[in-house]
């Protein structure tokens, strides 16, 4: 009887909500909807409007999804702002169902629900042009902004397109009635983590092992890529077994959503497996990521003026600018030739090291490189060149080699709760706890996945090549990644 009144309160809550948070009640779908890819009406408040028309949400019609991604998959030049408006709407359907759970509703409150759904919008509010290139030299050590950083500043108005304007936190204020600090802390969590448990529960929904940033983007990237891999999965069933976890501070899935989730961590996997990391994708991705590197240290553009270059900036209009100022000789310039419209000149693939090779050397040097950082990534680079020109009798350009590792913590899953059973005798367990399948995921990801490859500049492999065979010039790179210097921090063992 007791569960049957705690249903009964719930259920008004819900329906008060509803009423309340306009965005949510059913009838709003017929409300100016934009349809997006594919075949998706996307339902827009005004006050959702008035944030999308602000100039500097707009300014994301200019960033792509996926960076230099196009020029392997000529479809993927979707945008961020196309994704945005996708995350809302995958917001709005993970709230709708949660408001079925007792326990989620006895957390949140129209307040928490609308600094959501405003988080949502503006998750990628940061984001610039070739973002996780140049992120990916964060990581390295180097000092470049990260977008989340520059998510607060444009938000505040401190970084915009469009100083007579109003900025977006004065919106939230005035329309949305909320805290756009707490909005900022949603999409960029403070150091030390969010302490409060209603902003956990909201977080987790918008980043978390099973969000919905990630719900839209798989699907959303598999259509514009034209593959399958991140769009064959059962979200309604999915959706429908979202529940509060037992400890009350994020979200899990009830056990008849077991199977789903584990389909979209597949999902995930193979999207990495088959797409984002094709090695083709991978030769744009580090062509880009060392010809930024390469064009700041030549510049020795200081960090606020670099970031008012990126904020005003398209993909193409980047690519251009550096590939102009950057030095006719230089190693920026070379690397940025292959990747501009018209020139499309992508470095091929000489050598892939992974933990699956039986080859004990190709193991040895995957786990020599990836303990490496970028300065003696660099260095084993300049030695690769020397002995590619060694091999042709004659000299190549800087930058003719390019040695990619994946980003790190992209194979990291994260833990998903799953909900055993009702009442006073439920359990949680974590999915990979009951599911061999993500187990599985987990371990093929770093062992199968997570690739190293070294490329080679077009012209420069094909003058090597016209007197080396192929499996020689092969063998010569992978012996001369496995002499280490005497330099690194660490000795390898013989293979």
């Amino acid at each position: 009887m007791e569960r049957d009144e705690r249903n009964k309160i719930a259920g008004k809550k819900a329906h008060l909500l509803t009423e309340s948070v306009r965005e949510l009640a059913p009838p709003f779908v017929r409300l100016a909807p934009v349809r997006l890819p594919e075949m998706r009406n996307v339902a827009l408040s005004r006050r959702a409007l008035e944030v999308i028309d602000h100039p500097d949400f707009q300014r994301l019609r200019l960033i792509r999804q996926l960076g230099p991604t196009h020029l392997v998959y000529p479809g993927a030049v979707h945008t961020r702002f196309e994704h945005s408006l996708g995350v809302w709407d995958c917001v709005r359907r993970y709230l709708q169902n949660l408001l079925h759970d007792p326990a989620f509703l006895e957390a949140v409150g129209e307040e928490d629900i609308l600094t959501l759904l405003a988080a949502s919008l503006l998750h990628d509010i940061g984001h610039y042009p070739l973002a996780h290139n140049l992120e990916a030299l964060h990581h390295k050590g180097e000092e470049t902004p990260r977008h989340e950083d520059l998510a607060r500043k444009i938000v505040i108005g401190e970084l915009t397109s469009a100083p007579d304007k109003p900025p977006i936190a004065e919106i939230l204020e005035r329309r949305w009635k909320v805290d756009p600090a707490r909005v900022c802390n949603l999409v960029s969590p403070p150091a030390g983590g969010l302490t409060d448990r209603t902003d956990r529960i909201l977080a987790s929904i918008l980043s978390s092992p099973i969000d919905a940033d990630k719900m839209d983007y798989l699907e959303r990237d598999s259509i514009h890529m034209g593959v399958p891999y991140g769009r064959n999965w059962d979200r309604e069933r999915f959706l429908a077994s979202l529940v509060l976890s037992p400890e009350g501070d994020r979200i899990a899935v009830s056990d008849k959503g077991r199977v789903s989730a584990e389909i979209f961590i597949f999902c995930r996997y193979t999207m990495f497996s088959e797409a984002y990391w094709h090695h083709t994708v991978r030769s744009a991705s580090a062509m880009a990521e060392r010809a930024l590197a390469a064009w700041r240290a030549e510049s020795r553009i200081e960090t606020d003026d670099l970031v008012d270059l990126l904020f005003g900036s398209s993909d193409e209009s980047l690519v251009a600018h550096l590939h102009e100022t950057a030095p006719e000789t230089s190693r920026a310039r070379l690397l940025l030739q292959g990747l501009l419209g018209g020139r499309r000149g992508l470095y091929k693939r000489v050598v892939t090291l992974s933990l699956v090779h039986t080859d004990p050397r190709r193991r040895a040097g995957f786990e020599m490189i990836y303990r490496m950082n970028a300065a003696e990534v660099t260095a084993l680079e300049n030695r690769l060149l020397d002995r590619l020109a060694r091999l042709a009798g004659q000299r190549f350009p800087e930058g003719s080699v390019v040695v990619d590792t994946p980003p790190r913590g992209k194979d990291r899953l994260g833990r998903v709760p799953v909900v055993l059973g009702k009442g006073p005798s439920r359990e949680v367990v974590p999915l990979d706890g009951v599911s061999r399948i993500v187990q599985g995921v987990a371990e093929d990801f770093a062992k199968v996945v997570k690739k190293i490859r070294v490329f080679v500049e077009p012209g420069a492999l094909d003058t090597v090549r016209a007197s080396v065979p192929f499996e020689r010039l092969a063998s010569a790179v992978l012996e001369e990644t496995l002499r280490a210097p005497d330099s690194l921090p660490f000795s390898l063992l013989e293979p």
